[in-house]
């Protein structure tokens, strides 16, 4: 648990201080979200939209959907909806297949992460964007097999990494 909480440490330092850097961006330029709501697919790897989603803002406030099963809500400190944000997050994650741990066969893995993070948003005058993210979760991992379940639960961090488009 002390290396996560030294890499935790190490990647929330370099995003707050590339948030500061980095408080001019060229989204100044960009129009803002006021009273619209906008869409940006993503595509990359976040706990906020899975491997793939949406997120659909409106000023300050962001809704995120992905696959697989995801949803999430961020709040952006630029009413731009781009630069520093917070949010929460849950993922859920079911599969049916054959897998060995601790020496036990389980035919069935579901799998629930819930947390919350901090990010960094980079939008383009063109609509391009990439978001970087940093999260704290609760992970539950639930196997199971003919005879029974077995439960596992852990305190994890993960970062996230995507790349998308606001139309």
């Amino acid at each position: 648990m002390e290396i996560r909480l030294r890499i935790f440490l190490k990647f929330f330092s370099l995003t707050f201080i590339v948030c500061l850097l980095t408080s001019h961006s060229v989204s100044a330029a960009n129009p803002s979200v006021d009273g619209e709501w906008q869409g940006t697919p993503h595509l990359g790897f976040s706990p906020y939209t899975g491997l793939a989603g949406l997120e659909l803002q409106n000023m300050n406030f962001g809704l995120t959907l992905g696959w697989p099963a995801s949803v999430g809500l961020k709040y952006y400190f630029d009413k731009k909806g781009d630069r520093l944000f917070l949010g929460t997050h849950a993922l859920y994650l079911k599969r049916d297949n054959d897998e060995i741990k601790d020496g036990v066969f389980y035919t069935e893995n579901e799998r629930t992460l819930v947390g919350a993070g901090i990010g960094y948003k980079w939008q383009s005058e063109q609509g391009w964007n990439m978001t970087f993210s940093l999260s704290i979760l609760y992970d539950r991992e639930k196997l199971k097999n003919g005879s029974g379940t077995a439960t596992e639960e852990d305190v994890v961090s993960l970062p996230g990494l995507t790349f998308g488009y606001r139309f």
